[in-house]
């Protein structure tokens, strides 16, 4: 066991290795989850082609509405950027994952979660439709969230 000096900040040892696995892990294929969900809509939106959205629709009316994008910019992409950073944090070496990303995971999922509760709200209240991708992307960033959490609590220093 090696001696660890408490003014540096921890990586991950033998023993929280085992506590950070399943988060770490979690994360990272919720990542790539939300990253593939959101190219598929941004792709979708530039190729100005229709989304596959299955019986009683939703999709269309909510990616075509005027909350769908930020100035020119779609939410996909905006969401696209988000969950790159996410897969480059998620997908760094156990070893090299210093708690200061990991807080960075936190504060980044955290913030994505809250625009993901106004976007639910707007699908619910405003547009009154569903767009199934945009409730995957949700789910999944609650699910990143709590990955985030329970990897932050895991990283607490002694």
């Amino acid at each position: 066991m090696r001696a660890v000096d408490p003014r540096v900040e921890r990586t991950v040892n033998a023993p929280e290795a085992t506590a950070r696995r399943w988060p770490l892990w979690a994360a990272r294929v919720l990542a790539l989850v939300g990253f593939l969900d959101a190219a598929y809509l941004t792709a979708s939106h530039f190729a100005g082609l229709g989304l596959a959205c299955g019986p009683g629709g939703g999709c269309e009316t909510v990616t075509t509405s005027r909350w769908a994008t930020l100035g020119s910019v779609p939410i996909a992409a905006i969401g696209l950027g988000y969950y790159t950073m996410v897969n480059l944090i998620a997908w760094m070496p156990a070893t090299s994952l210093s708690r200061d990303l990991v807080r960075a995971l936190l504060v980044l999922t955290g913030a994505a979660l809250v625009v993901s509760a106004f976007l639910f709200y707007l699908q619910a209240a405003v547009i009154e439709a569903w767009c199934r991708y945009c409730l995957v992307s949700a789910g999944v960033t609650l699910l990143l969230f709590l990955s985030a959490l329970a990897l932050h609590r895991s990283t607490r220093p002694t």
